[in-house]
């Protein structure tokens, strides 16, 4: 069976930021040791089943919240348990996301230690004034510190998130941050643009007309702006939001874009398998966790996992899904690889769509791949809503929602 991604997700942190709509719990104090028994147990309960047992682990990835929160020990006692229960990929990457203001060089020695090869750091900005409007608790002295601190233990590939079209937010303002990332040098970037979630302070004072976001005239060229910036620092966009340089492409969320399936350990988190049936047309099987931690603990304390809800994957959803998620990489999708999956065409599939799309110079087709041009990339969202209806794009996003776009969103 084909290798697959092993996602863990830590909902907790020091402080919620207002734009945040994760799975994330804002606490003084949080229960480490029973969280990572429960992640345990649960990774145990997975290992047992036929759909999973025997198969390699390709890449892994801490999400959260703050996973640096966590002890280096618990870090490695999960990794350590995941070593002894699966096969592992000779070049395993094994990610940790990170908030600058949580680090320090004897930490992050004990991450590199306990196997964690790639850091992904909250960023945001280097701007006191854009970090102060986000709500971010961390400083652009701090950031610094953590990057070379990471370099200095032993970690060289390192993600920076940025965020653009932040309440105040000028064109200098990112310029500012864009020569901080061309001094720093990290091999990756992920620059995502601003969105108001509902549910979420943000939303409330968007609402209400206290929160004043960039206008959108300004918000696309701060898109191009980055784009060149750093295209000009030698990283280069692969998938919609995340520049690298070679060879620093990140393996976990490419897993995400390919299809791949990923198992998903902790409060709220999200799986995937794609083995299936072809005499019901099941293309697979995906499914969630509670999302509060101390059910979530309380769950696979009884009964090792702590399913809540599951659903199979037909073939109108798998054929939307394939689209949903590869369309994200720069390169696309492969023409013939559709075809073989679902044993139809894409032109057969989508023929009117495509006519639109390809007439409005939003996606091409050639060198048998379908891919989105720079038009297309720009307005990603609304492009490729146009291959199914409103509930199934929302019903995909909420199912990717933990698992992969937390981890995507994060590095």
């Amino acid at each position: 069976m084909k290798p697959f991604s092993l996602y863990l997700h830590i909902p907790f942190c020091l402080h919620k930021c207002p734009y945040c709509d994760f799975n994330t719990y804002a606490l003084s104090s949080f229960p480490e040791r029973e969280y990572v028994a429960a992640l345990l147990s649960e990774l145990d309960f997975r290992a047992s089943l036929p759909e999973w047992k025997g198969r390699t682990i390709q890449t892994i990835y801490f999400g959260g919240g703050t996973p640096s929160l966590f002890a280096p020990a618990s870090i490695r006692k999960i990794i350590a348990t995941a070593l002894k229960t699966f096969p592992l990929d000779d070049k395993i990457e094994i990610s940790l996301e990170a908030n600058p203001g949580t680090l320090s060089y004897d930490k992050l020695c004990g991450y590199y230690e306990a196997g964690v090869n790639r850091l992904s750091l909250g960023v945001q900005s280097f701007e006191s004034s854009t970090l102060k409007s986000l709500g971010r608790i961390h400083t652009a002295e701090q950031t610094e510190e953590a990057l070379q601190d990471a370099r200095d233990a032993g970690i060289q590939n390192i993600n920076v998130d940025l965020i653009y079209g932040a309440p105040g937010q000028t064109m200098e303002s990112l310029q500012s941050d864009l020569i901080c990332i061309g001094n720093l040098a990290p091999p990756h970037v992920s620059p995502y643009g601003l969105t108001i979630e509902k549910g979420t302070p943000f939303f409330t004072s968007y609402k209400k007309g206290i929160l004043k976001l960039p206008k959108e005239k300004l918000v696309i060229e701060m898109m191009d702006r980055i784009n060149n910036e750093l295209n000009g620092c030698g990283l280069e966009r692969y998938e919609i939001s995340n520049f690298a340089k070679p060879s620093f492409e990140a393996r976990h969320n490419m897993a995400y874009w390919n299809g791949d399936d990923y198992m998903g350990l902790g409060a709220g988190a999200h799986s995937f398998s794609s083995v299936r049936s072809r005499s019901d047309e099941v293309y697979g099987r995906r499914w969630s966790n509670f999302a509060l931690p101390q059910k979530y603990i309380e769950e696979t304390a009884a009964h090792g996992h702590a399913e809540s809800w599951h659903e199979r994957l037909g073939r109108k959803d798998a054929m939307f899904e394939y689209l949903f998620l590869g369309l994200r990489k720069v390169k696309g999708i492969s023409i013939n690889e559709f075809k073989a999956k679902f044993d139809q065409s894409i032109e057969e599939t989508y023929p009117t769509v495509l006519d639109v799309l390809t007439d409005g110079s939003l996606v091409s087709l050639q060198s048998g791949m379908m891919a989105l041009t720079e038009k297309g990339l720009m307005l990603a969202d609304s492009v490729i809503e146009n291959f199914s209806a409103p509930e199934l794009v929302a019903s995909s996003r909420r199912a990717v929602s933990t698992s992969m776009l937390e981890s995507a969103s994060n590095g």
